[in-house]
């Protein structure tokens, strides 16, 4: 793996902070601090967007569509908002863990080992994807018979999110979507 690509991964399960937080502090401070972040990320954004500031350390890394767009941290900070506000304590901690580990995860594998075509990406990312959200699931105290479907619905949302949604935004949503379905 390039080493941006293990940089990237790397920050991308730095999100893991945002359930610990919520899980350890509550939801008042997890919502401040979010509402917090996409105010500076917005900001921040837009300015590189405009070409306002250039941020050095954070080119290298962006991805080619990134370059004219907001980066998935913003996506990231507006689906766990979202996520939080819409849905149950273990459902929304669970959906936001699906995507800070089985994202990077899946990309890893999909990387380093994606050789079958599937959707415009890899079979090995996807079911790395998928075992993943199944390993977190099952971490949380959700029916068993709960766990597949709704790892399956966030590897769905994570493979057919597309350049104009980005899977930062949809995998939490459609995990803690599952899951309430689930719960029913």
């Amino acid at each position: 793996m390039k080493r941006l690509s293990l940089l990237r991964t790397l920050f991308h399960l730095s999100g893991v902070l945002i359930p610990l937080i919520y899980v350890l502090w509550g939801a008042p401070l997890v919502l401040a601090l979010i509402a917090s972040a996409i105010v500076l990320v917005t900001i921040v954004e837009v300015l590189r967007i405009k070409g306002r500031i250039n941020l050095a350390f954070v080119r290298p890394h962006l991805k080619t569509e990134e370059m004219k767009r907001p980066t998935g941290s913003l996506f990231y900070l507006i689906s766990c908002l979202a996520t939080i506000l819409l849905f149950p304590q273990p459902i929304a901690t669970a959906s936001i863990l699906v995507l800070a580990i089985a994202d990077p995860l899946s990309s890893i594998i999909g990387s380093k080992w994606g050789r079958t075509p599937f959707f415009g990406k890899s079979a090995e990312g996807t079911g790395a994807f998928f075992f993943s959200s199944l390993l977190v699931l099952a971490c949380f105290p959700f029916p068993w018979s709960h766990l597949a479907p709704a790892a399956g619905a966030a590897a769905a949302g994570e493979l057919f999110s597309s350049r104009f949604v980005d899977d930062n935004l949809t995998i939490p949503l459609v995990c803690a979507l599952a899951l309430t379905v689930l719960g029913r």
